[in-house]
């Protein structure tokens, strides 16, 4: 059997920044390092000359829709890709959306994984949403950049941004950051898991019952309110799922606006509760802002439950959050509460032990030491 093959693209923002941070003279070497990361067992492919593009902010940014639209539909098409990792969120993709034939993925006769968040928030939600589909929203590896160093000016310099004591840390880190991602990915690909956890707190209303189960549907705040009224809207509209909100880097006032548009859009009524995941602007934190926001937005009569997680977002660390697929929730020692989903049922790789796709033991999101190694 050929080796199952974990495909890179680049389809939003340009890589070329996180290629030079990286030391990376080219796509090839980012394809290299991505193998030596993982275990002999992957092919690891993508198209060099769209993880090398560039972008121009004064002449529509990248300027190779077609091409970034077909690299994903063969990917999606290909039953030989076990995983397709977004290098990059950023900007640029949602345009391209309608590019995409999505027909393909009713052709597949395996399962896929797809790792992207922020600007592919759209993707994410549709291919979560398949029968042949295992979706994350999840970091690409280009985001470590930010996270690290956003990171490391909250808990490594005593002032932030105190960029003589970030630099190092973040160089120190990167590479090996780098390569604990791509294991990760294959740990969770494999039915093994993940090693990045995904801890909650209750915000506003009931605590979920032990065990009790929940779908989990959207993602970037202003990515989704632009789906909103579209054709896509139906990827993303939280019928009987938890909503899970995150953003950066804007005004909260413009954050009370997106959330009037879901508002208008009736999105409330129709979710089971939401997941507010991290805000902020900068080195400030705007997720209680943006909570507080809430209060003035849902009907007097909703009754549901908000949850919020620290590991949701542009953040560093952040977990890996399956969409549109069964999570369950349990309370931790601490008081708060953990989100596990079955490691085994998301698998897209044929295990050697079972001889089968995603016949493995089950793991948790519960952190270091709690997925089976082997």
């Amino acid at each position: 059997m050929s080796r199952p093959r974990i495909h890179l693209i680049a389809p939003a923002g340009s890589a070329r920044p996180f290629l030079e941070a990286m030391g990376f003279a080219s796509g090839a070497e980012l394809l290299e390092a991505t193998r030596r990361a993982l275990s002999d067992r992957y092919a690891v492919t993508g198209e060099t000359d769209l993880l090398e593009a560039g972008e121009d902010v004064r002449h529509g940014g990248r300027r190779d829709d077609r091409e970034r639209a077909e690299d994903i539909t063969r990917a999606l098409a290909d039953d030989a890709v076990s995983a397709i990792v977004m290098v990059r969120g950023g900007a640029w993709f949602t345009r391209i959306v309608p590019r995409i034939d999505l027909g393909v993925l009713d052709r597949r006769t395996r399962p896929v994984a797809l790792f992207g968040f922020s600007e592919l928030t759209t993707l994410v939600n549709i291919l979560g949403g398949h029968p042949q589909g295992r979706a994350f929203y999840d970091m690409g590896p280009a985001f470590l950049m930010y996270g690290l160093k956003r990171y490391a000016a909250r808990h490594v310099a005593s002032s932030p941004p105190a960029a003589s004591k970030t630099g190092p840390w973040v160089r120190e880190h990167l590479g090996p950051e780098f390569a604990a991602y791509f294991r990760d990915v294959a740990a969770v690909i494999e039915g093994r898991g993940t090693d990045r956890p995904l801890p909650v707190r209750v915000l506003r209303g009931l605590e979920p019952p032990e065990g009790g189960e929940l779908r989990l549907s959207g993602g970037n705040l202003t990515v989704l309110c632009t789906l909103v009224g579209t054709a896509y809207d139906r990827f993303v509209r939280p019928e009987g799922t938890w909503l899970v909100l995150e953003d950066f880097n804007d005004k909260v006032e413009r954050y009370d606006r997106y959330l009037a548009h879901l508002t208008l859009a009736g999105y409330w009524t129709r979710c089971a509760g939401i997941l507010l995941g991290d805000f902020h602007l900068g080195y400030e934190n705007q997720t209680e802002a943006v909570a507080e926001l809430l209060a003035f937005h849902l009907p007097s009569s909703w009754e549901g439950t908000i949850l919020t997680s620290d590991r949701v977002g542009h953040v560093w660390p952040m977990a890996p959050l399956p969409l549109h697929f069964p999570l369950t929730y349990h309370r931790t020692a601490d008081e708060e509460g953990v989100l596990r989903f079955d490691a085994g049922a998301v698998a897209t790789v044929w295990t050697e032990k079972d001889g089968r796709s995603g016949v493995c033991p089950s793991s948790v999101l519960d952190g270091p030491g709690s997925r089976a190694r082997g």
